[in-house]
């Protein structure tokens, strides 16, 4: 009896392992988010456990606040939104810096030119100011989980706001600095993070990864359009300084008699010389949070940092007087020497952001100078506006302020134009590019690609210690991201930097025509 018990426990356990093995066989598979959120949230449990109360419903990311939102009653001033909520507005471009890193604290994205040089990444092409983007009731090109944090009251426990003496409510506006950890659903997602331009970190976000975002709202506007408009017209002086000249459209293109030739945001000035130039520190205009405008963001930078804008300008000012001279006086520009819309001009350029910020040259001993480039490949720009007559921007050689102001233009002599982005690169702007040459040599790098990543490790360790609990490896189940450091050969990498323009962006071109003897 009892050896008749004992066959049917044992055959019990059989059967029901064998049924527990049919479940587990006809279970459906995770999906890579299935399993990815198991991972991030035993991430957070373990190593920020206080942040398991701040979990966002909607997108299914956790949120710290770095600075606590003292809800200030600031009131909108002007073309400024204040301290109102940015999911409050239905037309708002936001000002943020944002710096994002994997989940073991190893940046792939950076606004900031210091966590550049870190990174081994830094340019001098690279210009470290803000984003700028929309971030109104529709998503347009914010990353998904930048946007639902902007734009959606945020999920805090209230253990974590008495902790923190945070208030509750909390919507990001201006001053809002915020951590987010973010599932790759609603961040990179199966492409994983390819940033260029400057802006990269040391290693790119692989597919499939969270992404850790840091992100400080440091304003938002209604109109900048407006705001880039009286932008220009700072530069120029109100209408006060009678060098710069409203540019104007041909009668051509005139529409009716009523029709304003007028083009407003797009100013030239005939009487530029570098001999002459009295502008020895140009005035900080981008997009940032200092709204007097008198702050210069290149506190760090080698060229730019406060004090040696004076000393560029200078100095190329010396490039274009040895290369080409005084050039023709106006008192001797007439209608003989003028290009017309008929001519075609050889063009040297030198092109600006308001701050002075050289973004882009065809003069070799410039870009030398402000690129660190040993042999650039630069030659004169051949344009007539002529070729461009009738024909819509897409397709025109140039941009619409040359069109309409190089015609203005003197041959053998200096010019300058300032001009909004709608008679540049329109709304959108340009993205910053990286373009990567790779050589091999043989040797060994495991030194100092290890005094590298130390050096890394420490000053985050030092310098930040919000972040050391990073470097407790996310190794749940799925992820692994231990980095080998050794390599049997040497790699040596030469990157080419074009420069971002972001939206909305006025920009200054200093020009010399090449002579027509």
């Amino acid at each position: 009896m009892r050896f008749t018990n004992s066959i049917k426990i044992v055959f019990g356990i059989i059967i029901s392992a064998f049924m527990l093995s049919s479940c587990i066989k006809e279970a459906e598979p995770l999906s890579t988010q299935e399993r990815e959120k198991i991972s991030l949230d035993a991430w957070i449990k373990l190593h920020k456990p206080e942040l398991m109360g701040n979990y966002q419903a909607v997108g299914g990311y956790y949120v710290e606040i770095l600075e606590g939102d003292k809800n200030d009653n600031i009131a909108a001033n002007g073309n400024n939104y204040g301290s109102e909520p940015l999911m409050r507005q239905d037309t708002c471009w936001v000002y943020t810096n944002m710096t994002g890193r994997d989940i073991n604290g190893s940046i792939c994205l950076t606004r900031k030119e210091k966590e550049a040089e870190l990174c081994g990444t830094f340019s001098y092409s690279t210009h470290y100011v803000p984003f700028f983007n929309y971030c109104g009731n529709t998503n347009v090109g914010l990353l998904e989980g930048t946007y639902l944090a902007m734009r959606h009251e945020l999920t805090l426990s209230d253990e974590y706001c008495a902790k923190y003496n945070i208030k509750k409510p909390y919507y990001m506006r201006r001053g809002s600095k915020i951590r987010i950890y973010l599932p790759s659903s609603i961040a990179y997602g199966e492409s994983g993070s390819t940033t260029q331009g400057g802006y990269e970190g040391q290693y790119t976000l692989s597919a499939s990864r969270p992404l850790v975002l840091d992100i400080e709202v440091l304003g938002a506007i209604k109109n900048p359009s407006k705001r880039e408009e009286e932008m220009v017209r700072i530069y120029t002086g109100y209408g006060n300084n009678p060098a710069w000249v409203l540019a104007t459209k041909p009668e051509s293109e005139r529409v009716d008699a009523n029709d304003d030739l007028n083009l407003k945001g797009l100013y030239y000035n005939l009487d530029y010389n570098p001999a002459n130039d009295n502008i020895y520190a140009y005035t900080y205009l981008q997009h940032h949070d200092d709204t007097n405008n008198t702050q210069n963001p290149y506190v760090d930078n080698r060229k730019y940092a406060l004090g040696n804008m004076s000393k560029i300008n200078d100095t190329i000012n010396k490039i274009l007087l040895k290369r080409f001279g005084k050039g023709l006086d106006k008192s001797k520009q007439s209608e003989k020497t003028q290009i017309t819309r008929n001519g075609r001009a050889h063009v040297w350029y030198v092109l600006r952001f308001m701050d002075g910020f050289v973004v882009d040259t065809n003069i070799a001993e410039i870009r030398k100078l402000m690129f660190d480039e040993s042999e650039p490949d630069c030659s004169v720009f051949s344009y007539s506006p002529s070729d461009d007559e009738g024909k819509e921007q897409s397709e025109r050689q140039a941009i619409g302020a040359w069109y309409y102001c190089i015609p203005q233009m003197h041959y053998g002599a200096y010019g300058q134009i300032v001009t909004t982005s709608g008679y540049a690169y329109g709304i959108a702007g340009l993205t910053g590019t990286t373009t990567t040459t790779e050589v091999s040599t043989s040797g060994n790098a495991d030194y100092y690609n290890a005094i590298n990543y130390y050096n890394y490790y420490n000053y985050y360790n030092s310098y930040y210690n919000y972040y050391s609990p990073y470097y407790n490896y996310y190794d749940y189940n799925y992820y692994n991201y231990n980095y080998d450091t050794s390599v049997e050969e040497e790699v040596i990498t030469t990157k080419t930097i074009s420069t971002e323009i972001l939206p909305y962006t006025p920009l200054v071109f200093t020009l010399f025509v090449e002579s027509n003897d």
